[in-house]
């Protein structure tokens, strides 16, 4: 064990490549880190696995890096009074399951995240542009579903329409077109509106 982590202090953890061989190589001991009870020992696993979330999230591999968040969840519990360093782990390990949700489209569930960060350092910019990034794609998500929905009703009354709602299928075609018009006005200025408080 004391090998592995003295190890781990040679290499650089900022090579993405060079951590991910190292991890790889030592996986074993990494994914056994239940048995440790060390604080020193967790702080330095700890460490050594979010360098490995940070490598891996620039591969694009969000389901492992998703499980190694738990993991290091799991460890923050034990040292959590134990350790100086560790609302500086917890934070960076909160950074990544927000990159984890927005990656997956779960935009609102990461944005509870970055809206804490926020609060936890108002002036990281980071925090601040995956906030307003995922509240457009929110946006861009919510609203791209109403549109599609909204031209598959006009495709499907200019189709069919006359023969289902006779001479009252001008007045649905408009109220329908009408609607779809205040979809697309809608996201334009809310875009507009995120775009101004950046």
């Amino acid at each position: 064990m004391d090998r592995i982590i003295e190890k781990s202090r040679e290499i650089n953890k900022n090579y993405e490549e060079e951590m991910i061989v190292f991890y790889s190589e030592n996986r074993l001991y990494f994914d056994n880190f239940d048995i440790i009870t060390d604080p020193e020992t967790i702080e330095e696993i700890i460490l050594i696995k979010q360098k490995y979330c940070e490598a891996i999230e620039r591969r694009g591999y969000y389901k492992e890096l998703a499980l190694i968040l738990n993991e290091i969840f799991s460890l923050l519990a034990k040292i959590k009074s134990k350790s100086q360093q560790a609302h500086h782990y917890y934070e960076r390990a909160l950074f990544y399951k927000g990159i984890v949700l927005g990656r997956y489209s779960k935009y609102s569930a990461s944005n509870r995240i970055f809206k804490d960060l926020k609060i936890i350092d108002p002036g990281n910019e980071s925090y601040q542009k995956w906030y307003e990034s995922n509240k457009k794609k929110n946006l861009n998500k919510i609203f791209g579903l109403s549109e599609n929905v909204i031209m598959i009703l006009m495709a499907f009354d200019v189709f069919f329409g006359k023969e289902i709602f006779g001479p009252a299928n001008i007045i649905i075609l408009i109220i329908v077109f009408v609607l779809f018009i205040g979809i697309f006005l809608s996201t334009h200025f809310l875009r507009k509106k995120i775009n101004k408080n950046n």
